[in-house]
């Protein structure tokens, strides 16, 4: 009886295993696309929105950030022993990420009050 709880544990932990690794693949593809738009977009805006580039990237870099630390989370949890170990996991991460949050926001905060740049050749 424990053996076959044992193997079904294990096969759905490959389930999960598989989908967390096609949910990976696709949010990397997503983020490389998106990276492709944003390019184009810069190009034509440059000079005039520098804070607000700086702004966009820093906010694409704290989801992209964000996202990655949901996959951990998950990788992690998946490891897990038993409930007691994925509570502490899960405690953890919020924590951690509530933490890495406020800096983000203070960060982007920080962004915004700049001053926009003046072009004195105008």
């Amino acid at each position: 009886m424990s053996d076959k709880i044992n193997e079904q544990t294990e096969k759905m932990r490959e389930m999960a295993q598989t989908t967390l690794d096609k949910a990976k693949d696709a949010v990397s593809k997503y983020m490389a696309e998106s990276q492709k738009m944003r390019e184009k977009a810069d190009s034509s805006v440059r000079a005039s929105y520098s804070t607000v580039k700086e702004m966009n990237e820093k906010a694409v870099a704290f989801a992209e950030a964000n996202v990655r630390a949901g996959f951990e989370l998950a990788e992690r949890l998946l490891q897990a022993k038993d409930p007691q170990e994925m509570g502490t996991v899960y405690q953890n991460h919020l924590k951690e990420q509530m933490e890495k949050m406020n800096a983000q926001f203070r960060e982007l905060g920080n962004l915004m009050s700049k001053p926009a740049p003046i072009d004195l050749n105008k």
